[in-house]
């Protein structure tokens, strides 16, 4: 199970799809989004053309949660370090 600091939290994510493709495509669970429940998105027909990453939002499935508010600046900030980390510049 793939965890990684990202700014102030551990957060949890997934790789799937065609890591040799030069489709990279970001997938970004909506509220509760918890990418152990199955089947997964990496799991369809996506990923036979574009590299994938999920992660599980801070707060929600095995990322950390904060005892504190979050604000859409965290969830895009978050998402962003991610894609860095794995060394996406875009997707």
């Amino acid at each position: 199970m793939p965890f990684v600091s990202v700014r102030d939290i551990r957060m949890y994510y997934e790789r799937g799809g065609n890591p040799q493709s030069d489709r990279r495509l970001l997938l970004i669970n909506g509220s509760g989004g918890d990418l152990r429940h199955k089947p997964s998105i990496l799991d369809g027909a996506l990923g036979e053309d574009f590299d994938l990453l999920a992660f599980d939002q801070r707060g929600l499935g095995q990322t950390e949660r904060l005892d504190r508010p979050h604000r859409m600046a965290d969830y895009a900030a978050d998402a962003l370090a991610l894609m860095d980390d794995q060394g996406w510049e875009s997707c």
